[in-house]
């Protein structure tokens, strides 16, 4: 369920499970914004793009390209990142679709 503060593009399924990423080793060229004594702020004119395998489950993994759309840090020190999927041309399924089994598709999404 939305609420006035969570405007989304698209319905949402809880999912855990184990996923591995890394950033392709391409160099990507920045303007900083601003600095300060802890970090820097810097904008991009194409988004950041990462290489992701989800744990689908019997050892398997599948494999997407996504772009990194916002990460927040909370007070623990965790990181919680939001990414947006580049479809795979070659598939007819949605990431989504490919991740979750057909039982997990038919239940409830936010």
């Amino acid at each position: 369920m939305n609420t006035d503060d969570q405007i989304r593009a698209a319905i949402r399924k809880k999912l855990h499970t184990g996923v591995e990423f890394y950033v392709d080793a391409d160099i990507i060229k920045a303007d900083s914004i601003d600095l300060s004594e802890t970090g820097i702020k810097f904008e991009t004119n194409e988004p950041i793009k990462i290489r992701m395998r989800v744990d689908v489950g019997d050892g398997e993994y599948q494999e997407n390209q996504a772009e990194l759309v916002w990460a927040q840090k909370d007070e623990d020190g965790y990181t919680t990142y939001g990414l947006h999927f580049i479809p795979d041309k070659s598939s007819e399924d949605t990431p989504a679709e490919a991740y979750l089994k057909p039982e997990d598709v038919a239940g409830e999404w936010e």
